[in-house]
């Protein structure tokens, strides 16, 4: 009888995986499912090989960075994954029947930026701000299901960092200091309408629509996953 990989033994195979820096379970769980894989094909030649022998010959076929490339190409993919999604869901808003709320919401910001360029200003702080406190409230409840849960999954984890806080602190920048005349043109006002909507349903779909749809999307990339 092929000789396998104990409970324990898998236990061991999460331990080592998280000293050598791999926080995200999903990962942890593959690393350990391949590895225990990987164990067992060499006890089928050499059963009498210890079971650390076994792990650290395995692991050096992983190169001098360790897991550090499976991490990265993981996360480099679901990363790309993630803009997929939100970038379906901003197009959404260009589509009928969204795109006439859009278009509504685009008329509304020209004509406040026709009326006072300070009002348009006020406008943009207070959606930045806004957008900074709820980047911040989901962050600190994200810690707290992680210290509930005692699991950190990457895809979770990208969903909950909003995808783009560097985006959230460089339009607001834009959107204050590109030329906005105390008399607009015509077409300046319609383009920082555009803008201001545009960055507007950015922060609204990484902020609220994404992560109100978390859990259906975490599911279909972690069957095992569990809210």
């Amino acid at each position: 009888m092929a000789k396998k990989v104990s409970a324990e033994q898998m236990d061991m195979l999460f331990t080592f995986i998280r000293q050598h820096y791999v926080e995200y379970y999903d990962l942890q769980c593959e690393l350990a499912d391949h590895l225990a894989n990987a164990i067992e094909m060499q006890w089928t030649t050499k059963p009498e090989m210890d079971f650390k022998d076994a792990l650290n010959r395995e692991f050096k076929k992983f190169g001098i960075f360790g897991f550090m490339d499976v991490v990265e190409k993981r996360q480099l993919a679901l990363t790309k994954k993630y803009h997929k999604l939100m970038w379906g869901y901003f197009k959404e808003f260009f589509k009928l029947p969204k795109i006439i709320l859009t278009l509504f919401v685009v008329f509304l910001v020209f004509k406040v930026v026709e009326y006072s360029v300070a009002i348009y200003t006020g406008l943009m702080i207070s959606i930045t701000v806004l957008g900074a406190y709820k980047l911040i409230a989901m962050y600190y409840d994200y810690r707290k299901k992680i210290k509930r849960t005692e699991k950190k999954w990457l895809f979770e984890d990208i969903i909950k960092r909003g995808g783009g806080i560097a985006a959230t602190v460089y339009m607001p920048y834009y959107l204050i200091f590109h030329d906005i005349s105390d008399n607009p043109s015509t077409v300046g006002m319609i383009y920082t309408a555009v803008l201001l909507t545009a960055f507007s349903l950015y922060l609204y779909i990484i902020l609220y629509v994404i992560p109100g749809k978390a859990n259906e999307h975490l599911l279909k990339t972690y069957p095992e996953y569990k809210m």
